[in-house]
């Protein structure tokens, strides 16, 4: 008896330390299921840049990614591999959406993206169409935040 709660405490510490070592950025992907393209958008944009949960770009993404950014190239391994890189080099990266919306296929966010709590950013909008529930093309516009504005408006 004593032997057997030996041997059970071992395989469950065992299995705690598996499960700790796991990285999320490996795991599979859980992508809940969603209403509508928007939804479907804000979650994907959270994970991967607020998160930093790469995992999900497999599931999300379509093989044949289409990118209008000129910094990446097509695919969605380019895009996973470019933004796996860019986390790596900015650990402390976000990209807070400020507003979002949808027409059809199409979703918009504005949101701002800082490299850390010191940086002042960049205001972007990123426009992502959708196709049978994934993310099969992507666009963006970026303006760096000026330390001094010419008029008393946000970029936000």
């Amino acid at each position: 008896m004593k032997m057997k709660k030996k041997i059970t405490a071992m395989l469950l510490g065992m299995s705690l330390v598996t499960a700790m070592s796991v990285s999320p950025t490996f795991a599979a992907a859980k992508v809940p299921t969603f209403t509508d393209n928007k939804q479907m958008v804000e979650y994907f944009w959270n994970e991967v840049f607020n998160k930093h949960n790469t995992a999900v770009i497999d599931e999300m993404t379509a093989p044949n990614y289409i990118q209008h950014n000129p910094g990446f190239q097509d695919g969605r391994q380019a895009f996973e591999d470019g933004i796996e890189g860019f986390l790596k080099e900015f650990p402390q990266s976000k990209a807070e959406i400020k507003h979002i919306g949808a027409d059809g296929d199409f979703v918009f966010i504005h949101n701002h993206i800082t490299l850390n709590d010191k940086d002042r950013g960049q205001a972007a909008v990123d426009i992502f169409r959708v196709k049978d529930g994934k993310i099969v093309e992507h666009w963006d516009v970026i303006q760096d935040i000026p330390e001094k504005a010419e008029n008393n408006n946000t970029m936000f």
